[in-house]
């Protein structure tokens, strides 16, 4: 069984993601639901759970109460975390303040977008990493880290920066992420610079002549 899981953006755009219930189901309830009602929903049939869930992404994705995109401001102090990569090394935010210019890319592996993404993000990241660069991937994915590793796996390209899989959406809830792919630049001094959400080819560009400047 396959429903569509919506994202919309300030941008006009929207991504639309394909998941299998089993996969999508978790994502959804953790988002929506408080655990009490999680747990009788999960408990019955498939069926049932997608009748109880679907008004509900309805009424989310429709809803002019709800507000998706950046409601961190550029100029705003960029909240520090700390997380655990995909091997297992502990990554903290603060260690990079004040002397890295920071790119932290929040993506999935169901979002197409992101996917085209990545691989300009690495190219940036390998080419500006000597000069005082760091850059994380934020993987949202509520599933196993096991899955998240094969796929990072089996790209044709190494990822060169750490991933860290927010599952409970600690880091993701503390930048009001809503939409992705969404892309962050912070500053030495710690500050966002961008906020940057969605992807088209040459966004890049743009991207490349901001490390540039922050890197001066």
């Amino acid at each position: 069984m396959f429903f569509l899981f919506f994202f919309f953006n300030d941008t006009a755009t929207t991504e639309i993601y394909t998941l299998s219930l089993h996969d999508a189901l978790p994502i959804f309830l953790r988002m929506v639901f408080p655990r009490k009602i999680r747990a009788l929903i999960v408990l019955g049939r498939p069926g049932l759970a997608a009748l109880l869930v679907l008004p509900a992404i309805l009424a989310t994705a429709f809803s002019p109460h709800v507000t998706m995109g950046a409601s961190i401001k550029e100029g705003d102090v960029a909240p520090v975390f700390t997380g655990q990569d995909l091997k297992g090394i502990s990554r903290n935010l603060q260690d990079h303040i004040g002397k890295d210019v920071i790119m932290l890319d929040f993506w999935s592996i169901y979002c197409v977008s992101c996917v085209q993404e990545m691989p300009k993000l690495v190219e940036l990241h390998k080419k500006y990493r000597d000069q005082g660069f760091a850059a994380f991937g934020i993987d949202l994915d509520s599933f196993s880290i096991r899955r998240v590793k094969r796929f990072v796996a089996g790209l044709d390209y190494d990822v060169s920066y750490p991933i860290i899989v927010d599952r409970k959406r600690e880091i993701a809830g503390a930048y009001k992420v809503g939409v992705l792919p969404t892309t962050i630049f912070i500053g030495k001094d710690g500050k966002v610079k961008l906020f940057h959400i969605g992807y088209k080819p040459g966004n890049e560009d743009e991207f490349d002549n901001l490390i540039k400047r922050l890197l001066k």
